[in-house]
């Protein structure tokens, strides 16, 4: 049996379905997608019974069938084919024979039938979102999540709900971001997606235009998040335990404020991340009315210094961070001044863009 595919469609797919794969499980199914083609469209799984991802390409095929194959190696084999327009699959006793061209690979397949298909049925009504809506969400938090914390439920994106809107929420105990969105909410929600998820979400999100004007429908409930996004299916367990209470983090009132040029502030600080210690990755920042003085050293006694044009409001102060988190920030505000505002060498400090208020972002200081 055959089935012939366009190269260039198919590449586009599976490289946003293989991540989801899982070569290390116990299960060795779970390194492999399936494929079921039926009636001219070939649908691709796969899963780590975590996330599961699906899509559908066209296809030219004489029968309908259903197989799998390693994942991670069938996109690479197609990544060295696509210089052809076309790739044929010829399906037969065991194996997959995939050629295009002269040149051709065989693999061997795995009966699709222990395969762990996720349930996405029966949780919960369908609700709608759109592209700039999931993508703000996304992109203005999701830097902050933890990666594999003690607190499990910290290594995820949290959504739920302020004044009828969906609010986003990560943290790592270090920093905070959080973001109020334009997109409607029920007031019910309550629920924190694992990182895979979010950054296989992310990841076909960036697949698509940001004016293709698609609007995305998803479901969820206690233990399960679906998302349809134009002809991808993303199922994903969600984390159980009850997220901390971010708003205390977050400063009511504050003593001081920096205000500086954001591009001026991002060069100094790629300037000094040239010399800074790479465990404890420290800057020094110490203000004064017009101008800021920032230092970074590491165990090579190495220095790094920096002198910018800042306007300063408060007492006199010497303040540490870790210089990737300020520069995380900086990398996602959409204006032009950064407003740094400070209680104490003890205090979360707030990191804003007064031309986004809807997003708000909190780093703890650290000593060096």
């Amino acid at each position: 049996m055959k089935i012939i595919f366009k190269t260039k469609d198919l590449i586009e797919k599976i490289k946003n379905i293989a991540p989801t794969a899982e070569v290390r499980q116990t299960l060795v199914i779970l390194g492999n997608m399936v494929i079921k083609v039926d009636s001219g469209c070939a649908v691709f799984t796969a899963t780590d019974l975590e996330i599961q991802v699906s899509s559908s390409v066209q296809c030219e095929s004489d029968e309908n069938c259903e197989f799998s194959l390693p994942a991670k190696k069938l996109l690479e084999i197609l990544n060295a084919l696509s210089s052809y327009d076309n790739v044929t699959f010829t399906v037969s006793d065991g194996k997959v024979d995939i050629t295009a061209g002269k040149s051709k690979i065989s693999l061997s397949t795995m009966p699709t039938t222990d395969f762990p298909y996720m349930n996405n049925q029966d949780i919960g009504d369908t609700k709608e979102i759109s592209y700039e809506d999931l993508t703000n969400i996304i992109n203005k938090t999701s830097f902050a999540m933890a990666y594999q914390d003690a607190r499990h439920f910290l290594n995820g994106l949290h959504l739920c709900s302020e004044e009828g809107r969906i609010v986003s929420v990560c943290t790592d105990g270090h920093r905070l971001a959080k973001y109020k969105s334009k997109a409607s909410s029920d007031n019910d929600i309550s629920i924190t997606i694992p990182r895979k998820a979010i950054l296989e979400i992310n990841r076909i999100l960036g697949s698509f235009n940001e004016n293709s004007g698609i609007l995305m429908k998803y479901r969820y409930n206690s233990s399960t998040f679906y998302i349809e996004i134009n002809d991808y299916q993303i199922t994903s367990k969600l984390i159980e335990g009850n997220y901390p209470n971010f708003n205390k983090v977050i400063p009511e009132s504050t003593s001081s404020e920096i205000v500086v040029d954001k591009n001026t502030l991002k060069n100094s600080l790629n300037i000094i991340s040239k010399v800074v210690n790479q465990q404890y990755k420290g800057v020094k920042l110490t203000p004064n009315i017009n101008s800021m003085h920032l230092i970074s050293s590491n165990t090579d006694s190495e220095i790094g210094e920096d002198q910018i044009d800042i306007e300063y409001t408060g007492e006199e102060i010497s303040i540490g961070f870790n210089i990737s988190y300020l520069q995380d920030v900086i990398a996602i505000l959409d204006g032009n001044t950064v407003h740094i505002c400070i209680n104490d060498q003890n205090s979360g400090c707030i990191v804003q863009d007064k031309q986004d208020p809807d997003s708000t972002f909190v780093i703890m200081p650290m000593r060096v």
